[in-house]
């Protein structure tokens, strides 16, 4: 090889050299208990978001509703969250439109310390019940003490003085959030009683910021397919699901802690028309209450919020609107 050449075939490797390797978009999910939505502890164990040209940086929030203020704020791309926080966001007319519903808890329960003769809603009665009021819970028991044609003293209780109130005596039973559940229990002993309630589980979904809907569609079906990827293992190998999810948390509930608790989910991807119903449903109790002023809300206005077209795009067996 003369010079020349020699000096030409040197330049370009250099230059080779300095062409980065396509770079990952990165995006910012907002989460809570991991145990509610195994398919994103699965993708972030395996870095399933790699597949997809992605860096996921997973951030914690206490609750759902805080990481739903924080896409809205502009400090978040993605949020898991329960759906009522969602109605609120769509009776505000906020920018967002919810991608996937992830998981449905399956056991929902208003616990009481009366005796073995308290066995339905019924028997609640013109006893003081405690809930977190203007939340999904209030929303529940209202509707339960509804469908059973009575009437209750309900009690407003904030989410880590409920169990103490219960224990005390201060309130008969309570609707309280599911991760409270356990700690009841522990702390109520044999005084702990349950009334299962079949009519409301809670819905836990994946939402978007307008400006991923508009300006990154690619992402957003990258983000849905790893999620999608995760459920594969979620409901092919459920002692690995279990895992990655004890991984995720750090130990905080070893793997047949988090196996006996899924027991109590269903861990499917999707979007439905039961879905919105809830929805407007969850609507129609906040406007009669005077939460939110405005209209009534409707199948129209929820169903704005639902883009299906990115689950639709991977699987379309999992989508069903109207």
């Amino acid at each position: 090889m003369n010079k020349a050449l020699r000096t030409i075939y040197t330049a370009a490797c250099f230059l080779m050299m300095a062409i980065p390797t396509h770079a990952q978009t990165k995006i910012t999910i907002g989460g809570g208990p991991y145990l509610d939505v195994p398919q994103i502890s699965v993708a972030m164990d395996k870095n399933l978001w790699a597949g997809e040209g992605l860096e996921a940086n997973i951030v914690a929030f206490r609750s759902g509703r805080d990481a739903f203020e924080a896409l809205l704020g502009g400090q978040l791309d993605f949020a898991l969250m329960a759906e009522f926080p969602a109605v609120i966001g769509a009776m505000r007319d906020q920018k967002f439109s919810i991608i996937a519903e992830m998981s449905q808890y399956t056991a929902t329960r208003i616990i009481h310390t009366g005796d073995d003769s308290v066995k339905t809603v019924a028997d609640l009665a013109g006893k003081p019940i405690g809930t977190t009021t203007g939340t999904n819970v209030h929303f529940m028991l209202e509707n339960e003490l509804a469908l059973a044609g009575v009437k209750a003293e309900i009690v407003s209780v904030g989410p880590p003085d409920i169990v103490a109130a219960l224990s005390r005596g201060d309130i008969f039973g309570a609707a309280m959030f599911p991760s409270f559940y356990a700690g009841a229990k522990k702390t109520l002993g044999d005084r702990y009683k349950e009334i299962s309630v079949s009519s409301y589980g809670t819905h836990f979904i994946l939402v978007a910021t307008a400006n991923m809907i508009n300006d990154n569609p690619d992402v957003v079906s990258g983000v849905l397919r790893a999620l999608y990827n995760g459920e594969k293992v979620v409901t092919s190998d459920p002692t690995e699901s279990h895992a990655a999810v004890s991984r995720v948390i750090s130990g905080t509930l070893k793997p047949d802690e988090v196996a006996a608790a899924s027991k109590n989910y269903s861990f499917r991807m999707g979007l439905d028309n039961d879905l919105v119903k809830l929805m407007v449903q969850e609507g129609e109790w906040i406007h009669a209450r005077g939460s939110i002023k405005g209209d009534k809300p409707t199948v129209v206005l929820m169903r704005g919020f639902v883009a299906g077209q990115f689950l639709s795009g991977i699987d379309a067996s999992r989508v069903n609107l109207d």
